[in-house]
C-alpha cells in the first residue's frame, strides 16, 4: 500500500478533519521514520502506517477507534535496534567491569577507589580473562557485545550455553595460552579455568522460560537451571569452570515482574560449585504495565472476544497459567522490540498473521509452524 493511500485511509477511518490530518500526520510521520518503520516483521510492503491503518479498521468507528489510536500515542514503548545495541554496550562498563575491579581490589589489597590502579594490575587483567561470556538467546547479541569491548578476547565470548566438547578444549586451550602471557608462567588447577560465568540475554518479562519449579514432576526448568546442570556435572561448559565458578545473568531489558520471579527462584535453586546473581540493565518499572483502572478504557477493548483468537493460547503458553488476551504469563506490557513483539505483551497489539485478529506489530512465534500443522 502506498503511503499517500494509507495516510487517506487512516484518515478516513479515524474521521479527522484537516486540522486533525495536519498534527496527527506530523506526528505519525516522526513515529513511522523515527521508530516503527524499523519492525522487522511487517509484512512485504507494509510499513508502520499502513499497518495502523488497517489495525484501527477492526475496532468499531467512534470511541474504540479513538482508544485504540490514543493508546499508540501514549502507551506503547518501542526499542530499537540500536537503543538495544546501546544497552548491549553498557553490560560490561556497568555490570561485570566493577564486580572485577572489586575482586581485583580484594586481591591486590588496595582500596576499592583505586579503580585506575586496579584495572593496572595483573590481578584484574587475569580476572577478565578467565571470565566466561554466553548467549542465552538468540537475542544476547554476542556479536555486538564482543565488537562493543575490544578488551575482551574473542576466544571467551560464545553466541550459546550449549557448548561443545570441541569448543570446550579450544576455549580451555586459548585460556591458559593468554594467562600464561599475562602471569608469566603456565596457571596450574583452577586458575587455568574460568571463575566467571556470564550470561546474556535480551529480554525477559516473566522469568518462568528462565527458572521455574516443575512442582508436579519435581524438578526444576528453564534455561538457568539447564545450565547451572552442566556446572554441577562437569559436562558442556562445565568443564571450563573453576569449582567456585560465579555465575551472572544479565538481561538487557527485564520486567519488574520477571525480576522478581527470577531473584526469588535463584534463592532456591541448588549451586554447590558457587553463587547465582542476576543482573539488568534496563528495567521495566511497575508502571510500565496496563492497568485496571488508569487504561480502563483499552481494557474494555481487550476483554471483547471480538478481538481476541482463542487459537492464541496454545499448549506452549499454559506454563503461563493466564490466557494471552493479557500477554504470556499475565503480562500486560504495551512493549516491542525491533525484531519481535514479546508474547508478554498484550495479544491485541501483537496478534499473527495466522489469527483472524490483526495485530499492529504482528508476532511470529518459533511455534508457528506447530501451530498451523
Amino acid at each position: 500500500m502506498k503511503k499517500e493511500l494509507a495516510e487517506t485511509l487512516l484518515a478516513k477511518i479515524m474521521d479527522w478533519s484537516d486540522a486533525d490530518k495536519a498534527r496527527e500526520r506530523a506526528r505519525l510521520e516522526i513515529f513511522a521514520s523515527y521508530k516503527y518503520d524499523e519492525y522487522q516483521q511487517f509484512s512485504p510492503g507494509r510499513r508502520f502506517i499502513e499497518s495502523l491503518a488497517l489495525w484501527l479498521a477492526q475496532f468499531r468507528p467512534g470511541v474504540e477507534r479513538r482508544v485504540a489510536y490514543d493508546f499508540v500515542c501514549g502507551r506503547l514503548i518501542f526499542f530499537t535496534a540500536s537503543e538495544i545495541n546501546h544497552l548491549v554496550e553498557l553490560t560490561f562498563p556497568t555490570i561485570v567491569r566493577p564486580k572485577l575491579i572489586a575482586a581485583a581490589c580484594e586481591q591486590s589489597g588496595l582500596p576499592h577507589v583505586r579503580v585506575k590502579a586496579a584495572v593496572a594490575t595483573t590481578a584484574y587483567q587475569a580476572l577478565r580473562r578467565r571470565t566466561l561470556f554466553l548467549g542465552m538467546s538468540d537475542g544476547a547479541r554476542t556479536d555486538w557485545f564482543r565488537r562493543a569491548n575490544p578488551e575482551i578476547s574473542n576466544e571467551q565470548v560464545f553466541h550459546a550455553y550449549d557448548v561443545s566438547g570441541v569448543k570446550t578444549a579450544d576455549l580451555l586451550k586459548k585460556l591458559e595460552e593468554d594467562l600464561s602471557e599475562i602471569l608469566g608462567a603456565p596457571p596450574e588447577g583452577e586458575v587455568a579455568r574460568f571463575e566467571n560465568v556470564v550470561l546474556l540475554d535480551d529480554f525477559t518479562a516473566s522469568g518462568t522460560s528462565a527458572i521455574r519449579y516443575d512442582e508436579k514432576a519435581g524438578k526444576w526448568r528453564g534455561k538457568i537451571p539447564t545450565i547451572i546442570e552442566h556446572l554441577e556435572n562437569g559436562t558442556g561448559v562445565g568443564e571450563c569452570v573453576s569449582s567456585n565458578a560465579k555465575v551472572i545473568i544479565i538481561a538487557y531489558i527485564a520486567s519488574s515482574q520477571a525480576i522478581n520471579h527470577i531473584k526469588g527462584k535463584l534463592k532456591d535453586l541448588p549451586f554447590s560449585k558457587g553463587t547465582v546473581e542476576f543482573y539488568v540493565v534496563c528495567e521495566l518499572g511497575p508502571r510500565v504495565p496496563l492497568d485496571e483502572e488508569t487504561d480502563a478504557a483499552f481494557f474494555a477493548l481487550m476483554n471483547d472476544d471480538q478481538y481476541f483468537d482463542v487459537s492464541a493460547d496454545d499448549k506452549h503458553g499454559e506454563v503461563g497459567k493466564t490466557s494471552k488476551r493479557y500477554g504470556y504469563a499475565n503480562g500486560r506490557l504495551p512493549v516491542v522490540l525491533a525484531h519481535n513483539t514479546p508474547n508478554n505483551s498484550v495479544y491485541i497489539l501483537w496478534a499473527e498473521d495466522v489469527h483472524r485478529v490483526r495485530g499492529l506489530f504482528p508476532r511470529v512465534s518459533r511455534h508457528r509452524k506447530l501451530q498451523q500443522l
